[in-house]
């Protein structure tokens, strides 16, 4: 026998799961199209890399944004793939301003989406 408290818990939990439901599948939509303009715009000048980038941060914005796995490890996975990135790209060099390009770029916005999700979840909890 369910007591009204946990009757009404239990609705609680059952949308607030239907409400991160509705913003996992808009993530579906918009992190891939995010993940493709980001990699277009701080890429490396080959299509290796337009093409790793974009793989790396549609992987990462889906790991930290839908599956909400652990921030950091995806932060350091990223870093690493700059890192090889553009020491292939410019043939054993490690330039600065690449540096900062691509992995400020790509660390910035992979932190935005894992330290926003919770946000938008809580958003979405207030306005229903």
């Amino acid at each position: 026998m369910i007591n009204p408290d946990q009757k009404q818990m239990f609705d609680v939990l059952a949308l607030q799961r239907k409400n991160q439901q509705r913003v996992d599948r808009i993530l579906k939509i918009v992190l891939p199209v995010m993940a493709f303009l980001i990699s277009v715009i701080c890429a490396n000048l080959n299509w290796q890399s337009t093409l790793g980038t974009f793989l790396v941060l549609g992987i990462a914005f889906y790991a930290v944004g839908i599956r909400r796995l652990n921030l950091s490890l995806w932060l350091g996975l990223v870093a690493l793939y700059c890192l090889v990135d553009i020491y292939f790209t410019y043939q054993g060099n490690l330039p600065l301003p690449a540096i900062g390009r691509q992995m400020g770029t790509m660390l910035t916005f992979t932190g935005i989406v894992g330290l926003g999700r919770p946000y938008l979840d809580s958003w979405l909890m207030r306005n229903t």
